[in-house]
């Protein structure tokens, strides 16, 4: 068992409506359901053959299992009983739908005592149970089962969950399908990583939000390859204003106006908003893809995600840092990727998408790939499928034009499971000879993007010698999103006197401040903005603190000052 640890718990927001509904589900008609055709979610739709069900694993601060809405989904171990007694042998007894990873007990429920505190995962049970009850009709209980995997101790002092990889490693073992975790992290362990890449051996999809703050940040479970990450959108298909957004992003899906049911009562339901909604919605969609396909592996299950999306509408600086586009249900469940003949060039435009080969379909293939946006590279991750490359030869090109430059190429004495290449427009080729043995592969592409908050200054920079601070763009235009901060210090007893030589910088929005001291927290000496050269300034003590910000709007040409230290 791990050592716990604390772990920032992504929330949603709701709105809750408190409704008694003569005790029937089915007669619920109050829910809004325009999301549904957002997210092209087919109705009355049946599997083609009769699969097992589905396990999504919600790895959260439990569920109303309870619930009238929820209660016919949730999962019950085969091989347990209620009997005091540990009969699957997994060292926890009696753990019949889940188990309380901080708690140490059977228990998943939310505290009654404390509902306000523990509503978020039957929140994403809500979210789940309402696309499939869409999607399967009355049949629905028969397809998915939901794992409630509890990991919030009831008498914790904040809303961090406290054994969350701990959960995720339970939900492998108790045999999940799908593992959602709407949560995320700065950063996280070789150990944790290591759950991560267990449940990918597995070949169980983890599906995470990417966060509410909104920053062009990374965060963990979402950041790891092997995870599918969600940021959420709006009515508009534009980024929601909470989301996270950057290059960890795999696809988005809408976070606005979600129903789901409460945590309050049985009969309670209520709204949500936020990426975890969205990754709801998306760890429910590949489960769909599961009972349709159930020999897709979670790679191809990912795959048929990503390369199945609609495009978005974003702001230069969300273009490509929301993932390859908006979720499409409908056509993910299709999923034409594992379809398509080889005998012609495949052009793809996306921020990131796949290459997919398969001998089985042909003996050569060729990908042109130009992403409509500004990027500086490109990343391809190789996944092996059947076989290996035989005598093949996967070739990277700078472009398609017949005398292009080879940048690199996989064989099988030299394929890695990661490739960078700088091209705007690469073309990938691949041939082989007739084979007896089938080969079939999978590369995932994708765009890496401007970070503009790092383009030209970042993070903090110590000085404690005279000298000059500019924004850092030169003769360009200082960068979207900048976050930038100098600490200068000077020997005891001097000050620091300042002379601007260029500023330049959108008027009452774009700010160069100065804190006397180490931090944001002290107290600000001044504050500069606008089109005019400031005045010469000298700090109150031979410390000081310059921070630079700017919206994603309207940059000016930047500013530069000459500092020096005074007695």
């Amino acid at each position: 068992m791990l050592n716990k640890t604390l772990f920032l718990h992504s929330f949603l927001i709701t709105t809750s409506l408190f409704f008694i509904i003569n005790n029937s589900y089915s007669q619920i008609s109050i829910i809004p359901t325009s999301y549904l055709k957002n997210i092209q979610a087919p109705k009355n739709l049946q599997p083609l053959t009769t699969p097992k069900k589905v396990i999504i694993a919600i790895v959260d601060d439990g569920v109303r299992v309870t619930h009238e809405g929820l209660r016919d989904f949730i999962w019950i171990n085969p091989k347990e009983v209620i009997n005091n007694i540990d009969d699957d042998g997994n060292g926890l007894i009696d753990d019949i739908n889940g188990w309380d990873m901080s708690d140490n007990d059977n228990d998943v429920m939310p505290p009654e005592f404390r509902l306000k505190d523990f509503k978020h995962g039957t929140e994403l049970a809500g979210i789940i149970v309402n696309i499939v009850r869409h999607i399967y009709g009355k049949n629905a209980t028969d397809y998915i089962q939901i794992l409630p995997v509890k990991t919030l101790t009831d008498n914790a002092n904040s809303n961090y969950l406290d054994s969350a990889f701990q959960g995720i490693d339970y939900a492998i073992d108790a045999g999940a399908d799908i593992i959602l975790t709407a949560w995320g992290v700065n950063r996280i362990r070789k150990v944790e990583k290591d759950i991560l890449k267990k449940a990918h051996k597995n070949n169980i999809l983890i599906i995470a939000s990417a966060g509410n703050f909104p920053e062009e940040k990374i965060q963990y479970p979402a950041g790891h390859e092997t995870v599918l990450s969600v940021a959420a959108i709006d009515n508009e298909n534009k980024k929601l204003s909470r989301s996270n957004f950057g290059n960890f992003i795999d696809l988005s899906a809408i976070g606005s106006n979600i129903p789901s049911t409460s945590v309050y009562t049985d009969t309670a339901y209520s709204n949500t908003y936020g990426t975890s909604s969205s990754a709801a919605i998306v760890a429910t969609a590949a489960a769909i893809i599961k009972l349709n396909h159930p020999k897709y592996t979670n790679s191809q299950i990912k795959a048929c995600l990503i390369s199945s999306t609609d495009s978005l509408s974003l702001d230069e600086l969300y273009q490509g840092k929301m993932g390859a586009g908006k979720l499409n249900i409908e056509s993910a469940i299709k999923c034409e990727i594992f379809s398509k003949s080889h005998t012609e060039t495949i052009e793809l435009s996306k921020a990131q998408g796949y290459l997919y080969f398969n001998s089985k379909l042909g003996s050569f293939k060729n990908w042109l790939i130009q992403p409509d946006i500004n990027f500086v590279g490109l990343r391809f991750i190789y996944t092996p499928l059947t076989g290996d490359l035989g005598e093949g030869q996967i070739n990277f090109f700078h472009n398609n034009n017949k005398n292009a430059k080879l940048l690199s190429k996989f064989d099988r004495n030299n394929v890695t499971d990661k490739l960078f290449i700088t091209s705007k427009s690469p073309y990938v080729t691949f041939n082989i000879d007739d084979s007896s043995e089938p080969i079939e592969w999978l590369i995932h592409y994708k765009a890496e993007t401007t970070i503009y908050r790092k383009l030209y200054c970042h993070s903090t920079k110590r000085l404690n010698k005279p000298g000059i601070i500019e924004d850092g763009s030169a003769e360009n235009s200082y960068a979207l999103n900048s976050d930038c901060k100098w600490l200068i210090t000077a020997p005891k007893g001097k000050k620091i006197n300042f002379i601007f030589s260029e500023f330049d910088t959108e008027e009452k929005t774009d700010l160069v401040y100065f804190f006397n001291g180490i931090g944001t927290q002290e107290k600000i000496m001044a504050i500069f903005s606008g089109h005019n050269i400031p005045p010469e300034f000298t700090s109150w003590s031979n410390q000081v603190l310059v921070w630079f910000v700017s919206d994603k709007n309207n940059q000016g040409k930047g500013w530069k000052a000459n500092y020096k230290f005074i007695d």
